[in-house]
């Protein structure tokens, strides 16, 4: 017997007893604690939603999409046990999230860390009794097939592509709820229409001729397809790689490397912070690590530090002030040297320089074509007629191929502290 979630985009997800077990667990309710973005909500004070509701969100999107290849393709045959694969799949996706979401992820990383969320949502889903137990009732060796598909390892390329692809339940549920949440509707789209114009056939493509794929109508579809993925690369530009928000971020990773660095080890959440940073954290101790964990420890450093960086740093974070000078430098090698060398001369100590500047680069591509992805799960194909099921990047006359340097952009910036 199902149960029903509302929910502000998808109105009503209907949730079956067992996958309510799942949900109800503590690995699963963490992710109310975790925010979807990190820390838009200093830019965007309703950016306030979770990954938990974006997970159900997922969950309930791949329902759709199930349905939708089911009514759209009289080839389309899954089992039942494949459609609770995937839709389970869909839920724990981002089970594996740390604080901050991508945000602290990233911290680790450029800090030279071996912090990856994708291996502890694995982890995660191998290894917690909870989850494991809950798992083994839904069908053999069901938490292995899970991690196949989060891997991008399962046997059918089409059914794990309804989870991770270009085109995928992800993709589609977070463009809508965050934009919603932020009130930037960069990222709506008509997906409605989409799902009424997508199907499984055989591509027909040379390199990947008779591979089975998910697809769009190319004469009904196409340019709800385009509106999907310009949404996308809007809200890199308006959202994800807004320029405040990363200021934000660009001071966390400052607090963290300087606890780092420094070797705090006084502070509450060091002993977690490196365990994190070394790759070699337990799953327990992980799983009590959420936003509020964390800007407990750094309100309890803010009161308790000695270290005046340190402090002065969290100073920026709780009042909301951004390291709000921000310079587009020169891309010219000499020029850029020469800005870079003035700049960072207005500090007076190599320690100030350390943690008072930062150098952004973030990339946004609008659309991958085949030739830079692994595989037919990573690209978007488009059913022209029964023998022209293509790329999306083979077809000439689309928005995206006609504007595809326009749509593909490097960035570099330098955050100053004033």
């Amino acid at each position: 017997m199902a149960k029903i979630i509302r929910d502000p985009i998808h109105n009503i997800i209907e949730v079956e007893d067992d996958v309510i077990n799942l949900i109800d667990t503590y690995a699963f309710q963490r992710l109310r604690r975790i925010r979807q973005l990190g820390v838009a909500w200093l830019v965007y004070p309703a950016a306030e939603h979770s990954r938990l509701t974006h997970s159900l969100g997922v969950y309930g999107m791949s329902k759709r999409i199930i349905n939708a290849l089911k009514q759209n393709s009289k080839k389309f045959n899954l089992e039942k046990e494949e459609e609770k694969l995937i839709t389970i799949a869909a839920l724990l996706h981002d089970i594996g999230h740390g604080p901050f979401s991508h945000a602290f992820e990233n911290v680790i990383k450029n800090l030279g860390g071996f912090f990856d969320h994708e291996k502890m949502s694995i982890q995660i889903i191998k290894e917690c009794q909870d989850i494991t137990e809950r798992l083994q009732k839904c069908g053999e060796n069901f938490a292995d097939k899970v991690c196949q598909i989060l891997n991008k390892e399962y046997s059918n390329t089409h059914v794990g592509s309804i989870i991770s692809s270009q085109f995928d339940a992800d993709r589609i549920d977070y463009l809508l709820r965050d934009s919603y949440m932020t009130g930037a509707n960069y990222g709506k789209f008509d997906v409605d229409w989409l799902l009424k114009n997508i199907s499984i056939e055989k591509a027909t493509f040379p390199t990947v001729e008779g591979q089975t794929v998910v697809c769009i109508n190319y004469n009904k579809g196409l340019n709800v397809l385009e509106q999907y993925i310009l949404g996308r690369y809007y809200m890199y530009v308006h959202v994800y790689y807004h320029k405040v928000i990363r200021a934000f971020e660009t001071i966390i990773y400052n607090v963290i490397k300087r606890v780092i660095k420094e070797e705090h080890d006084k502070l509450v959440g060091y002993q977690e912070i490196k365990a994190l940073y070394s790759g070699n954290v337990d799953m327990d101790l992980y799983l009590k690590l959420d936003d509020f964990t964390v800007i407990g420890w750094f309100n309890e450093w803010y009161y308790e530090t000695n270290d005046p960086i340190l402090k002065e740093l969290l100073h920026y974070f709780f009042c909301r002030k951004p390291f709000y000078k921000v310079i587009y430098p020169s891309a010219k090698p000499n020029e850029y040297s020469s800005q870079k060398d003035k700049v960072l001369k207005q500090f007076d100590t190599e320690e100030q320089r350390e943690y008072f500047f930062y150098e952004d680069t973030p990339t946004n591509v609008a659309y991958k074509s085949l030739y830079l992805t692994k595989g037919v799960s990573d690209e978007i194909f488009v059913y022209k007629n029964e023998n022209e099921i293509i790329p999306l990047s083979a077809v000439e006359d689309t928005v995206i191929s006609q504007a595809g340097s326009t749509l593909s952009k490097d960035i570099i910036r330098w955050y100053i502290k004033v």
